[in-house]
């Protein structure tokens, strides 16, 4: 296996670089399947390591490396790594000299940082792939952002005869020089639904001569609150939750239609199904009951839970102490509710999903979130993330052969 000293060598070199790349990266934020600028870049980068890749995957902007070994008595093994490379539909209010140069763009949820992650760990074990034992393919995957583009990486086959899968999350919660890591769910299922209320317009000075998609709407929102409050064991995690609502021209029109859109997120397949079809029951009922019709779009581009297999969390759990010490750890014992595509790896073949801390210690209780406007992935952080990643695949490989 490769020594650390060679490892943080190289990482000391390259730094400087990765640090000018997620600036860049960050400047120019692209969503789901929209990535071409990014995965150019992306693909410059890799120019410069002599790996080889492929480009077109996932919708057209995924890009996979591969690196292959050359230490004796290496095995046939194969490690995936992935970062994501998609950004958000928001406003940036960061305030920074490297803030995002496309008006309501951003790297709101750290992608820019997992790509100059990733990209370090394939420039790392490229110069030291005489130590590699096996084969590591580092996915830039498109579309994490609701549209599963994991699913689709899955789908293509490139997972098959794949050992493990590895991939880490900025976390602004976590103190930068942690790692959280855990066995079993670590993020919900999440799936999207639409509901289309239809009634009848006419004047707003004339409701009784209307049926009106907006009160229509108000009671569906209210009544949809009982599934977590009144429907669901409170041994269990459930969240539903209503984003949008769209309705009307003018203030005194009342429209014909009204049309809602959110998210709901649960911990297994069943709670997912039980969830859906009580917003689907709810919905309807509550529409007939004051005269309307609905129309009810459920599980829309759903991600299944994350699910961590325990043997290859405990592995992550015990690279994460040899390679930062035994304080860096921090063990996830109850899973968080945003969702990840990452699930559809860990669906395929055993691996773990791992939560980079972010955040200096000293500002915990005011770090912004993610998918919020100020959120941006610290530097401090890339080189923890490289050196996690690269000593994942390296280790997993030393053990297999």
């Amino acid at each position: 296996m490769i020594a650390q000293n060679a490892l943080q060598s190289t990482l000391r070199h390259i730094l400087p670089d990765l640090i000018i790349l997620r600036h860049e990266l960050h400047q120019h934020p692209e969503i789901r399947f929209q990535e071409h600028w990014t995965s150019d870049r992306i693909a410059r980068f890799l120019d410069t390591t002599g790996v080889p890749y492929t480009r077109g995957h996932a919708g057209g902007t995924g890009l996979i490396a591969t690196i292959d070994g050359e230490a004796d008595g290496k095995g046939d093994t194969t490690v995936v790594l992935r970062a994501d490379i998609d950004a958000l539909e928001i406003q940036e209010a960061t305030g920074l000299p490297y803030a995002s140069q496309v008006p309501g763009r951003m790297h709101a949820c750290g992608h820019d940082g997992h790509i100059a992650c990733l990209c370090g760990v394939v420039k790392v074990l490229a110069e030291n792939k005489h130590h590699l034992r096996g084969r590591v393919k580092c996915i830039f995957q498109p579309a994490e952002e609701q549209a599963a583009g994991g699913k689709l990486i899955v789908d293509e086959g490139h997972l098959d005869n794949v050992a493990a899968a590895f991939a880490l999350h900025a976390w602004p919660q976590l103190p930068l020089g942690s790692v959280g890591v855990g066995p079993g769910p670590v993020m919900a299922g999440a799936d999207f639904f639409r509901i289309e209320v239809q009634g009848k317009g006419g004047h707003g000075a004339d409701p009784a001569a209307t049926i009106d998609p907006i009160v229509v709407a108000a009671h569906i929102i209210t009544a949809l609150q009982s599934i977590v409050s009144r429907e669901t064991n409170p041994g269990d995690a459930a969240v539903v939750t209503v984003a949008s609502l769209h309705a009307g021209t003018a203030s005194n029109i009342i429209p014909e239609t009204a049309l809602l859109e959110g998210t709901f997120r649960t911990l297994s397949i069943p709670e997912r199904d039980r969830v859906l079809a009580a917003i689907t029951r709810i919905a309807q009922h509550t529409a007939t009951a004051h005269r309307a019709t609905v129309h009810v779009f459920g599980g829309v581009c759903g991600y299944p839970p994350t699910i961590n297999d325990p043997n290859a969390a405990q592995f992550a759990q015990d690279t994460v102490q040899a390679c930062f010490g035994p304080d860096a750890l921090i063990p996830i014992t109850r899973p968080y509710m945003t969702a990840e595509d990452f699930a559809f790896y860990l669906q395929k073949v055993p691996g773990a999903f791992l939560f980079l801390g972010n955040t200096p210690p000293d500002q915990l209780a005011s770090a912004p979130g993610l998918h919020t406007p100020r959120f941006n992935f610290n530097d401090a952080a890339l080189p923890i993330g490289i050196t996690l990643l690269a000593d994942l695949a390296l280790r997993y490989l030393a053990q297999e052969s």
